[in-house]
């Protein structure tokens, strides 16, 4: 995926009402280009569906689940899993591991038939001998540097565009709920 395609996916994802012409606005490209890079991500599977997101009584809780896949392969082919998985729009990190496990991601989605259906889409990877999943129940810290895979010129990882989303909405909650205090 492209730095424009990783964008539109960010912009979609935090509503994906806009138009094409507010999307082309925004990524300074043509509206024809949006079109035609929404229809290549649908058919590549990575944009799976549109919807909406009701408020509900766990507004202050961060969307999405996240879970770790815990991996033993059938032969240390980290890469080669990791190349059939990189364009996951919902991978936050991969990492080879040393020890019983082979290798770990880090994925966030919308819902638990999402992250069902990436684990069976690793469960079914010839590479892969056994898949074992770790649910995130809540997140008390986090200090990482940038993916490997990383270039600087494509702009803050989607691990640092989540941080910065999970603190942006933590203000968010702070303000409106009084408990912003003088630093």
């Amino acid at each position: 995926m492209s730095p424009l395609d990783r964008e539109l996916i960010r912009l979609l994802s935090e509503d994906a009402r806009r138009s094409n012409t507010e999307l082309a606005g925004l990524l300074k490209v043509s509206r024809t280009t949006v079109k035609n890079r929404i229809v290549r991500l649908v058919e590549l599977g990575i944009i799976e569906r549109f919807t909406v997101k009701l408020a509900g009584k766990d507004r202050g809780r961060d969307a999405g689940e996240a879970a770790f896949f815990h991996m033993k392969l059938k032969r240390p082919f980290c890469r080669t899993v990791y190349e059939s998985v990189r364009s996951w729009p919902e991978l936050t990190g991969a990492w080879s591991i040393a020890g019983g496990t082979d290798m770990t991601l880090l994925v966030q989605c919308t819902g638990l038939d999402r992250l069902e259906d990436l684990r069976e889409r690793l469960v079914r990877h010839p590479e892969v001998e056994v898949v074992w999943t770790a649910m995130v129940l809540r997140q008390w810290s986090l200090k990482s540097s940038l993916n490997p895979d990383h270039e600087p010129g494509d702009g803050p990882d989607r691990l640092d565009l989540r941080l910065e989303e999970i603190a942006a909405g933590n203000r968010r909650q702070d303000i409106s709920d009084g408990l912003v205090q003088a630093r």
